[in-house]
């Protein structure tokens, strides 16, 4: 890698790297996102699974099936509970928790994921892009 960022959990018993250049900064509004993460969204820093490397501990992990049928495999603190990234092997992709990088002002989203998912009391930002479900082939 080029340029990293590192981030961590609340405790700081996980602590990774990963990528810079992000493959794409969204936020997500599906319900498993909703429900991980209690808020109406979650701030995901898109990024190759291979790019991330711990530096610290090691995630817990909860795979679970997502929509689209494929294994989203979420990875979190097992001391603090903290959300670090999920992952879906099939795609190479991870979604970092943009929340858990060192520095947060890092996270710029460019569009939304799901918005038709947002709670009704929500307030989607229009202006950003639509970030379309990836159909499995």
């Amino acid at each position: 890698m080029s340029q990293t960022i590192e981030g961590g959990c609340l405790c700081g018993n996980i602590r990774f790297r990963t990528t810079s250049e992000s493959s794409y900064q969204l936020l997500c509004y599906c319900t498993d996102c909703q429900a991980i993460s209690g808020a109406a969204c979650f701030a995901a820093y898109g990024v190759p699974i291979e790019s991330i490397i711990l530096i610290k501990g090691e995630p817990k992990v909860f795979d679970i099936a997502a929509d689209s049928g494929r294994v989203n495999s979420r990875r979190f603190c097992p001391d603090c509970g903290s959300r670090i990234w999920a992952q879906i092997d099939e795609l190479g992709l991870a979604s970092v928790n943009a929340f858990a990088l060192d520095h947060k002002d890092h996270f710029k989203p460019l569009s939304n994921h799901c918005p038709e998912s947002a709670p009704v009391w929500s307030q989607v930002d229009g202006s950003l892009e639509y970030f379309p479900r990836i159909p499995r082939e």
